[in-house]
């Protein structure tokens, strides 16, 4: 199963680290180092998340990144940090932000967490993460909430690996109870078992199964429900489709980009 698994059920998860006083100490492999976010380093931004499957063209990454962070720019210099390999180039990303609607005890927000895929693997997201939390104390906050999806469950096996717990538990237990079935993890022991069956959305694996036997592999997707739309990234060329799936039929169509 690879790190993004789009055909399982999608549910929003919220995570809570909840004393940035007691951080683990993760060390990055030898041959690389913390930076912060420089005049520029947005274009580095985008092509991390880009090769992450976050994104399926540099220009939605630009888009996203003026989204969240174009009001933000200065202040990304002592909030967004990389990780540089020894040639100095940035392969990895994550952002002490902060909630924009701040609770009593909960201002921070870990924002943005990706590792380039050919770097994915070699124990760079705890150390990453970890440092993350520790500049988040440093900018005063003392508790912290990270917002994940089901599509991407190996990274919350990281999280809660690191100490981050589930929040607002009810409002997504299915989608706990898919991390559970998927990891294990000792810190979702009290969560109902559930089948392998019910993790996965029905449309989901439809679309896949179409899109394997249209595009040969590897290839890149994501899969925007509340449009009904579908877009795919094979080797550099974007391809957009428009379905609908009615009585247990996919019927798909393609846009013109």
């Amino acid at each position: 199963m690879e790190t993004i698994e789009r055909t399982l059920k999608y549910v929003d998860l919220y995570l809570m680290y909840d004393d940035l006083d007691n951080v683990p100490e993760y060390k990055l492999p030898e041959g690389y180092k913390f930076v912060f976010f420089e005049n520029g380093s947005e274009r580095d931004w985008v092509n991390i998340e880009l090769s992450s499957g976050e994104f399926l063209s540099f220009e939605e990454g630009m888009e996203n990144f003026q989204k969240y962070y174009g009001e933000h720019y200065q202040d990304l210099k002592k909030m967004c940090l990389f990780i540089e390999n020894k040639k100095g180039k940035k392969i990895a990303t994550a952002t002490a932000f902060y909630l924009e609607n701040p609770m009593e005890d909960i201002t921070g927000n870990v924002h943005w967490v990706s590792v380039r895929k050919e770097y994915q693997g070699k124990k760079l997201s705890k150390p990453l993460i970890a440092e993350t939390l520790k500049q988040m104390r440093k900018l005063g906050h003392k508790k912290t909430l990270l917002h994940t999806q089901t599509h991407t469950w190996l990274a919350v096996k990281v999280y809660l690996d690191l100490g981050f717990v589930p929040y607002e538990l009810e409002e997504s237990y299915e989608g706990w109870q898919i991390i559970k079935r998927l990891t294990n993890h000792v810190r979702l022991k009290n969560i109902e078992d559930i089948s392998e069956k019910e993790m996965y959305d029905l449309e989901f694996l439809s679309i896949n199964q179409f899109l394997q036997s249209r595009f040969e592999a590897p290839f890149e997707y994501k899969i925007w429900d509340e449009k009904n739309l579908i877009g795919v990234n094979f080797e550099g060329k974007l391809y957009q489709y428009l379905y609908t799936y009615e009585d247990a039929k996919l019927k798909i169509k393609e846009l013109k980009v």
